[in-house]
């Protein structure tokens, strides 16, 4: 019956993990703890709040006393949890990533190759559709404390897929919990026109049905999808193209300062022309413990599986048909950082 219950109990737990409704996830919550044995309450609770952050059992007053602990237990726990984590015998891995460089298809490669979960480390949810219910969607992707816990305590490792920038604090984290970045970059040009068709497609489609909801996911105009390609494109520049420099800028900084040694991912050298020597030198970071490269280059020539992964249109040069006007306003926005950094992979020489 144990294991019957859990199983339940995790379909339960994957099936309100969507849901935005707080007050609908609270009542189906305590529903189910009714329903159960006591002496498994606590640890269906446990599940509950791991997969919604917001959600805490209706118990009285009394259970929250028999439940409760002071600062010290809680440093004694949290550091124990901290060492047990930074031990841990696991490959972790993050895919730090500028949006459209063919990052969700790569990670997802990797999770297939080495038969990893995926790691969501913004949050300490178990799905990450939650935290996207939940609203996450503009906030930058940093780290979470508890998430590179709780992943670094699953006996298994994982593979993480994240828009984010580097921080000496980041790597700091990483080389404690024993995580390898690999970063995936592209030419701007190119992305620019490949996150506008993404986000079109979205638009048109209704991410949510609620545009004030979508902006949340985009931060976009409702009618960006209608707007000409000139004044879209020109917005969207305005939003992002200071964060794909400042996301290429900050790791090669931060391994320039000997905070980290990421593996670096071109796009167009890399994952377009080179699949077999990227597989060679991921599975030589990685270990080959931990990783097959021959594995890994038959499932990069996976074309099928690449399709349902967003790899767009998978091709380089799409940044050659938008108009002049947002070209030249990219290239002004990259002039003042072409001193600090060879710029020339993202917006040419």
């Amino acid at each position: 019956m144990s294991a019957e219950l859990n199983a339940l109990m995790l379909k339960f737990a994957e099936k309100i993990s969507e849901s935005p409704d707080l007050a609908y996830v609270q009542e189906k919550c305590n529903e189910f703890l009714g329903k159960i044995d006591a002496n498994r309450q606590l640890s269906a609770a446990s599940l509950f709040s791991l997969t919604n952050p917001f959600f805490l059992p209706d118990v009285g007053d009394d259970v929250v006393a028999r439940l409760s602990f002071n600062l010290d237990q809680f440093s004694e726990l949290l550091m124990r949890a901290k060492l047990s984590a930074a031990r841990a015998k696991q490959p972790n891995i993050l895919v730090a990533c500028a949006p459209k460089s063919a990052s969700t298809f790569i990670s997802g490669t990797l999770k297939r190759s080495m038969n990893l979960p995926g790691g969501n480390l913004m949050a300490a949810t178990l799905y990450m559709q939650t935290i996207y219910a939940m609203g996450i969607g503009l906030r930058e992707q940093e780290t979470d404390e508890l998430a590179l816990i709780r992943y670094g305590l699953n006996q298994r490792g994982y593979v993480a897929q994240h828009h984010v920038r580097a921080t000496p604090y980041l790597c700091r984290q990483l080389k404690t919990y024993n995580i390898m970045p690999i970063v995936t970059y592209r030419n701007l040009f190119d992305s620019i026109v490949s996150l506008d068709d993404m986000f079109r497609k979205a638009r048109r489609a209704g991410s949510t049905g609620n545009p004030s909801v979508d902006y949340f996911l985009d931060a976009l105009p409702d009618r960006y999808h209608e707007m000409e390609d000139e004044p879209r494109l020109t917005a969207l520049v305005h939003l992002q193209a200071h964060w794909f420099l400042q996301f290429y800028l900050s790791w090669k900084k931060c391994e320039r300062m000997g905070f980290v040694k990421p593996l670096w991912v071109s796009y167009e050298k890399d994952f377009l022309n080179d699949k077999p020597g990227l597989a060679e030198r991921m599975a030589a970071y990685v270990g080959p413990d931990y990783l097959d490269a021959a594995k890994l280059a038959e499932a990069f020539a996976d074309t099928e599986t690449a399709k349902g992964e967003r790899l767009n249109k998978g091709v380089a040069g799409r940044g050659a048909s938008m108009p002049e006007s947002v070209r030249k306003l990219i290239l002004e926005i990259a002039e003042p950082y072409r001193a600090e950094e060879d710029l020339s992979e993202l917006v040419g020489d």
